[in-house]
């Protein structure tokens, strides 16, 4: 079978770690190495990837890649470049004759063989072609004999190559297979190459991802230097710890910091690295003292590696780059010629460290010594290698940006636009289009905005937003720069205000929504349908797009010369060309709900009133460091205001409300009554505004951040009446539980919550289910001790035995299958509601509803575990743990109208390392865009979560779910919803919010239900 291919073959750069923290920034060179990247774009999906190499191998080969299919879960062959006249240097390849009548497109002096594995027996091809000064050999299993001729041509051309690929498939592979062999061969230096380059452009959720504890080595792994192994892992580990410590983790990260000690001790290099990250890390606990005891902690020198700290000898590391010979193309645009020797990146580290206390001395209002502290620092930088340092350049541009703060801060105002400046001409060159040229150029519009410069500013902001649009990127880590922005437009507050200010609030993505998306994203780039392989091409392109951009960046740059004109026009078709291929596949993409539950997507305000009915208003919040803005949009009117509470005190509110509602002491849940006053205040500064509008409003979508994110909207207060008549009633001696007559935002409205505009407008575009049957209930899971698979508690961060021996009654199970009739629904509980027999199902898309009632844990295990948002299921058979994860959800195949979660905490507050998973904010967080948007991607149209524990007492929610299920067939979700609850608000023993507030209806709470068919 036949299949389109592309091959990418790219040496690029690698560099930097940022901390998020807003004051300081971490940054680190790392040599180049070889870029995992897909080679097959359909069907058998292929992918080369970079292999690092110990220095007893630098002598026979300079780079080497790996070629990983999805079909079989290893390599199927290998390629390396050499510096010398080869034919072969195969190790397994036997009884070769050579085929003399190939010629391949593009290749010269090719020497083709056709061999026996020695290993296996199996058809072996070996290729050799010469170009310039380097050999490229390639080999592999002759079955994927075409994938191994476009890898050939690919490294010839140093560029992507279009081509087709045919081989002999069983499909039986899949994604996991591809991620497992990936897996075997990934090592500590490609992780650390691949997580800081996407740190060195601002793309920190992606980092993140690389910075995860390397598996152990297998096939292909050829670093063996124990000591070079154990310094990378080493330096993954402190990574890892300071990208929790930015999660605001802090427990978990002195853990990790603690182990590094253990691990590396009188390492130069390493030694100062965790130092400067563990200056950040004191930083992000406002630790200051702390952090200059680090800083002058005392470092080893050189000499401990027998170096003297004028010597230019490499190291291992530096005699394993995968850049070592200059090349052309992508590797001459974006490559170095080596790697820094040891006291070449000492000298980085100390600059680095330098520029961390001048920041320190800034903010402690010593300018002019930071000033100069900041000056030396980057001299110092530039100094290395004549300023030729491409990984620097980030971290230059950091510094650059802090000394013209401290210069501003003296009143020297040209000098430091200058430095700004600088700063954006440091990070066009070579990262043109990225989140670090938004960061620059914001940090050049706030000082502008500060001087005056008004409508300079707003154009440069403007400029920033419209071009993160455009890319489909994100403001991450960009609060301090933005914030001024925000203001600016919440204090103008007319209706192109409101507009720019409703789309750039859409770009400020949480740390954690981030760290979700950035999950998703991979795993459906390792699946094996055709979203996938949709998504797979997508990525081939936009990295195509990278490159052009990158080349024609330098070339703008570089002294001109006969042939700059062509070259750059020549690019420039050639990016436009892509840009329309891109659009194509977005547009093929946005079919696929796995795609669109990730997918970044931005609505103007236009076009999100557009969508709304009369009696509809969509309410938008969004905290931006100390500031939380409100953003109202209805057909009508817009609004947008700036919360006087700001942050913190809108934090404290949240808590003091939910502390009365359900909070756990000593492993018991208690409810208190709920402090109306507090309720009262908060309402008022959320809804004050547009008070008088949302009396017409019958349907309000509501787009949650920060705090909020910890409170269901309905709770809120519209009308103090139903307030003081209660105050008098408990002053009476009436009972104060009893909630009767307040008028919640709740009552007579529906209220629907948003993951984001552009969420709530595929919600309100999808088409409804084809299933045939009405009713899938699950839960009642089988205790422990019952289950016919142990559970293993060896591992520390284990979940104990007793979390499976606290089952949830399948009641409202029963109930709602009765309700929608239990010959078109089916319910599984006990034993056949395992992890396993869910994932196993095959006609899991036939149900119109699917209903959890289970345990929802989005929590860690325990204090310094890291979360891993799932269900708790029974346990099942094979590699069954009795848990379906979040990853896991993403993969079902649903085909549902309505999700209901009616479990422990599936939308409520959870720990802040959930945020790796289950996108929670940093302040402190819920599980609604982990668990909820995992759901949405398998096919979930709505999702009714839970922020609290279902309760219960009084058999609250068996009678809220009877009610939603019992409503007429095609009233909507929302209004569904509404009115269970509000014959809860009814009720005496039911009337506090903890028994009808909790449950959330995310999505377009305006769709039918349709409980029969």
């Amino acid at each position: 079978m036949n299949r389109p291919l592309q091959l990418i073959c790219v040496v690029l750069c690698t560099a930097a770690l940022i901390g998020s923290h807003n004051t300081a920034w971490a940054e680190e060179l790392r040599p180049s190495v070889a870029e995992s990247f897909p080679i097959g774009n359909s069907g058998t999906v292929c992918q080369a990837q970079g292999v690092a190499m110990g220095a007893a191998r630098q002598s026979v080969f300079d780079r080497k890649w790996a070629l990983l299919c999805a079909d079989v879960a290893a390599p199927i062959g290998t390629a390396v470049a050499v510096r010398s006249a080869v034919t072969s240097i195969s190790q397994v390849a036997g009884d070769c004759t050579t085929d003399t009548s190939l010629t391949l497109a593009g290749v010269t002096a090719l020497i083709a063989s056709n061999c026996r594995n020695r290993e296996n027996g199996l058809g072996w091809r070996v290729y050799s072609a010469r170009s310039g000064k380097v050999t490229y050999v390639v080999e592999g299993l002759a079955a994927y004999d075409s994938a191994l001729q476009l890898m050939l041509r690919g490294l010839v051309a140093d560029r992507a190559l279009p081509g087709e690929i045919a081989v002999a498939s069983t499909g039986a592979g899949t994604g996991a297979d591809l991620a497992k062999a990936q897996a075997a061969i990934s090592d500590p230096q490609t992780m650390l190459g691949q997580g800081y380059r996407r740190n060195n452009a601002g793309a920190y959720a992606e980092a993140a991802e690389f910075f995860q504890p390397s598996p152990s080595a297998q096939t292909l792994n050829t670093n063996d230097d124990p000591a070079e192994r154990l310094r990378q892992r080493h330096e993954l580990l402190i990574n890892r710890a300071l990208q929790l410590s930015n999660l605001g983790e802090f427990d978990q990260s002195a853990k990790l910091f603690a182990q590094a000690h253990e691990m590396l001790g009188d390492d130069p290099v390493g030694s100062r690295l965790r130092r400067n990250f563990e200056v950040i890390d004191a930083l992000n606990r406002g630790d200051q003292a702390g952090a200059l005891a680090v800083l002058d902690q005392p470092m080893p020198s050189l000499a401990t590696l027998g170096i003297a700290s004028d010597e230019v000898r490499l190291d291992t590391v530096t005699a394993s780059s995968l850049n070592v010979a200059k090349r052309g193309g992508v590797g001459n645009v974006m490559g170095q010629e080596e790697r820094l020797t040891p006291a070449e990146r000492v000298m980085m580290i100390d600059a680095q460290a330098d520029g961390l206390r001048g920041t320190m001395l800034r903010i402690a209002g010593q300018p002019a010594q930071a000033a100069r502290l900041l000056a030396s620092a980057h001299n110092q930088i530039v100094g290395i290698r004549e300023g030729r340092v491409i990984s620097a350049i980030r971290l230059r541009s950091q510094l650059l940006s802090e000394r013209a703060l401290a210069l501003e801060a003296q009143g020297e105002n040209g000098e430091a636009e200058e430095m700004l400046q600088a700063a954006i001409d440091l990070v066009n060159l070579q990262y043109p289009d990225s989140a670090s040229l938004n960061a620059a150029q914001a940090r050049m519009a706030s000082f502008l905005l500060r001087h005056g410069t008004k409508d300079q500013a707003r154009q440069m902001y403007q400029a920033i937003v419209s071009r993160t649009v455009g890319n489909r990127g994100a403001l991450v880590g960009m609060a301090n720069q933005m914030q001024p922005y925000f203001r600016l437009l919440a204090e103008d507050n007319n209706p192109d205000a409101v507009g720019q200010l409703f789309l750039a609030s859409q770009l400020i993505e949480r740390p954690g929504a981030s760290d979700t998306l950035a999950q998703l994203a991979r795993r459906l780039q390792g699946g094996d349908s055709t979203a996938s392989e949709l998504f797979r091409q997508s990525l081939t392109i936009s990295r195509e797009i990278e490159r052009g951009r990158i080349a024609m960046a330098a070339l703008r740059s570089a002294p001109p010369t006969a042939d700059t004109a062509s070259q750059i026009a020549t690019l420039t078709a050639q990016h436009d060309r892509l840009l329309k291929s891109q659009a194509t596949q977005l547009s093929a993409l946005s079919a696929f709900p796995q795609y669109r539950s990730f997918s970044r997507s931005y609505l103007t305000a236009d076009e999100t009133r557009a969508m709304l009915g009369p009696d509809e208003a969509y309410l938008k919040t969004v905290q931006l460091g100390t500031d939380v803005y409100a953003i109202y949009l209805s057909a009508s009117r817009s609004a947008a205001w700036r919360l006087a509470s700001g942050s913190a005190g809108l934090s404290a509110d949240v808590s003091q409300i939910r502390d009365t509602i359900s909070t756990t002491l000593n492993g018991v849940q208690e409810t208190y009554p709920i402090d109306l006053d507090t309720a009262v205040k908060l309402s008022d500064g959320l809804l004050g505004p547009v008070a008088g509008d949302l009396a017409s409003v019958r349907h309000l979508i509501f787009e949650p951040d920060g705090a909020l994110l910890q409170l269901p909207v309905n709770l809120l207060i519209t009308d103090q009446a139903g307030v003081k008549a209660y105050h008098a009633r408990v002053d009476a001696g009436g009972d104060e539980y009893d909630f009767r007559g307040i008028q919640w935002l709740g009552r007579g409205r529906a209220i629907s919550t948003a993951l984001s505009a552009a969420s709530f407008r595929d919600a309100r575009k999808a088409p409804r289910s084809n299933a045939s049957k009405a009713y899938l209930g699950l839960g009642k899971n089988q205790p422990v001790a019952k289950s016919a698979s142990p559970l293993s508690l060896s591992d520390d961060c284990s979940w104990t035995a007793a979390t499976w021996n606290r089952p949830i009654a399948d009641v409202e199970l029963r109930e709602a299958a009765k309700v929608l009739g239990k010959s078109n629904s089916d319910v599984l509980t006990g034993t056949a509601f395992t992890d396993s027999a869910i994932k196993a199902r095959g006609d899991i898309g036939q149900y119109r509803i699917v209903h959890f009632a289970t345990h929802g844990l989005v929590t860690a295990p325990r204090e310094g575990c890291p979360a891993k948002p799932a269900l708790l299921t029974s346990f099942g058979s094979g590699d069954s743990d009795g848990l379906l994860q979040f990853d896991e959800i993403f993969d079902l195949q649903l085909d549902a109208d309505l999700v209901l979660l009616s479990a422990c905490d599936t939308a409520g507050q959870a720990s802040l390392e959930a945020t790796r998973e289950a996108g929670l904010t940093s302040g402190g967080g819920q599980a609604l865009d982990g668990l909820v948007r995992a759901f949405i991607g398998a096919g979930g149209r709505q999702v009714i979560a839970s922020h609290w524990p279902a309760p219960d007492d009084y058999g609250a929610t068996r009678r809220l779910v009877s009610g939603l299920f019992g409503a007429k067939s095609g009233e909507t979700v929302g209004h569904a919803m509404q009115a269970a609850q509000q014959k809860l608000m009814d009720d005496a023993q039911t009337s506090h919010p903890f028994y009808w507030a909790g449950f959330a209806v995310i999505g377009d709470g305006a769709q039918s239900l349709v409980t029969a068919r």
